[in-house]
């Protein structure tokens, strides 16, 4: 297991390295490429990964990297690190803040460490397994709302379900207090500070999800499919984020029913 302080350093470094191509390129790229996926993806996204890439590969040089934009970096190591260098490109390019940088660790299918950097916020959440959950040093807790009809909701974009899955997501919603569309990664980070109860959505990759996992974890949550499994590299790209045991239940339920 790596030593928390030499992890939280790492992590803080990344997201100092990472603003430093990421913020210049704020609300000033032209050019968009569209990958096979139909999903965009611009110069900002390939430096930043580059950059993570390199920084993993000097501090940790036996481990696995697994990106978003290149092949996977395969050592045959229990440690393998998952990146999304821009999460919410879409948001990136039509200029919206809530884009962020996306870092996980994990050994085996285990979560070691997340990281959801958010550049033009200045707002950085970092959860270790063991040690908590952060934002900008300070440790943050999840709600304690013990109804649905007293929750928050949260999801990306209706385009993420098929038309079941919206219906199922439709029937959590209609009981919610309030809910909330848009928001990409910040969702779950919010999420993880105390201001969103629940978040729901679908057809998200593992580079998507990993860097969240240990983060709502650490600051009290929990994050399943829609079935209610641990989530894994493996899984379908459904996910259930709910900030604690009780509401989390009540989700499945609705779900399930």
């Amino acid at each position: 297991m790596i030593e928390f302080n030499k992890l939280n350093d790492f992590l803080n470094l990344l997201v100092l390295e990472n603003r430093k191509i990421i913020l210049p390129l704020f609300r000033k790229i032209t050019d968009v490429e569209t990958k096979t996926d139909l999903s965009p993806v611009t110069e900002a996204d390939k430096s930043t990964e580059k950059n993570i890439r390199s920084l993993i590969h000097k501090n940790f040089p036996d481990d696995e990297i697994r990106g978003e934009e290149f092949p996977d970096k395969i050592t045959g190591s229990n440690y393998n690190w998952i990146i999304d260098p821009i999460d919410g490109t879409r948001s990136f390019i039509t200029g919206k803040p809530t884009f962020g940088t996306l870092v996980g660790l994990y050994d085996r299918n285990k979560p070691i460490a997340g990281l959801i950097d958010i550049p033009v916020l200045e707002e950085t959440y970092i959860g270790v397994k063991g040690y908590g959950a952060y934002l900008n040093g300070n440790i943050i807790k999840t709600k304690n709302t013990r109804s649905i009809h007293s929750a928050s909701i949260a999801c990306t974009s209706p385009n993420m379900f098929n038309e079941k899955q919206l219906k199922l997501f439709k029937n959590v919603e209609n009981k919610c207090i309030n809910s909330v569309w848009g928001g990409d990664c910040h969702n779950f980070a919010l999420l993880s500070a105390g201001f969103i109860d629940i978040v729901i959505e679908h057809n998200l990759s593992w580079h998507d999800i990993a860097a969240t996992i240990p983060i709502i974890e650490e600051a009290g949550g929990l994050v399943t499919d829609w079935k209610g499994v641990k989530i894994d590299s493996e899984s379908d790209g459904g996910i259930i984020a709910s900030s604690n045991k009780c509401l989390h239940k009540e989700v499945l339920d609705i779900i399930g029913n």
